[in-house]
């Protein structure tokens, strides 16, 4: 018989979070980065079986190269940036140029795969950076993580309980403005209860920088992956992870609050 999908997710959660959080606070920090290399590598399966599902294995397979490429040159050395995004956009470019496909809509083609690459090639590597470069970097990544478990969270009850006004229902049905605001506050109180227990270093300012922008931000990249299935006509990204679906279900909105948290962390406390 079936388990429940809230069964599911749970079961999932106890199995995974103990693996994640381990990889996260060892002292090699090459561990955590490898991991996420591994993220963006699915991630792109996934994507390439949702967007390009219509291209040839070899273009399929040049994005995910491309991508995971991007983020392991961005985790190796950030310094040199602007050389990997140059690097990677030039290869992309080269990839659908030398498998085009039928010409009218190599146009399309160059722009999901480009998308591709970057969307996971980009976003996979803020995270691994923040773990291993900024002061308190495993508290920041176990706190971008809370962030998004509490947006969720406090979004789907406040939705279920509260919501009347529809965010996005193009993308979305069953997003509200209600849920959305009762998800950012949810995050809020994750961060002053960090604050007032594991993590003393942070201050107010801090808790409401981080959790007020990320109440946004994280249902943002929500969004873009729903975005991508819906123009696609898929429902999930794969059954990776069971109750969960696929990998790029699991850290859409992760993606985009770490990218923020790595942000404040490292450029604007």
């Amino acid at each position: 018989m079936a388990l429940p999908n809230l069964a599911q997710r749970l079961i999932s959660a106890v199995v995974a979070l103990p693996l994640i959080g381990a990889l996260i606070l060892w002292d090699e920090a090459w561990g955590f980065g490898a991991l996420m290399l591994v993220v963006a590598a699915i991630g792109l399966h996934e994507y390439g079986a949702i967007a390009l599902a219509g291209a040839g294995a070899r273009l399929r397979f040049g994005v995910i190269v491309l991508g995971v490429g991007l983020a392991a040159g961005l985790y190796a050395l950030p310094a040199y940036a602007v050389v990997w995004v140059l690097a990677a956009f030039v290869g992309t470019a080269a990839l659908v140029l030398f498998d085009p496909g039928e010409i009218p809509a190599a146009g399309a083609r160059l722009g999901i795969a480009a998308f591709g690459v970057f969307y996971l090639g980009l976003l996979c590597a803020p995270m691994a950076i923040l773990q291993r470069d900024a002061p308190h970097g495993r508290a920041w990544v176990m706190l971008a993580i809370a962030l998004t478990f509490a947006n969720d969270t406090g979004a789907y009850f406040a939705g279920r309980g509260l919501g009347r006004h529809k965010l996005y229902p193009a993308v979305s049905p069953a997003k509200t403005v209600e849920g959305g605001v009762g998800g950012m506050l949810a995050g809020l109180l994750i961060m002053l209860g960090a604050r007032a227990t594991f993590v003393p270093w942070l201050t107010f300012g801090d808790c409401l920088l981080a959790a007020l922008p990320a109440g946004v931000i994280g249902p943002t990249g929500d969004l873009v992956e729903s975005l991508i299935k819906r123009a696609f006509g898929v429902k999930d990204s794969g059954r990776l992870i069971p109750g969960h679906g696929g990998m790029l279900d699991r850290i859409d909105a992760l993606l985009f609050v770490s990218a923020w948290l790595y942000v404040y962390a490292l450029y604007l406390r």
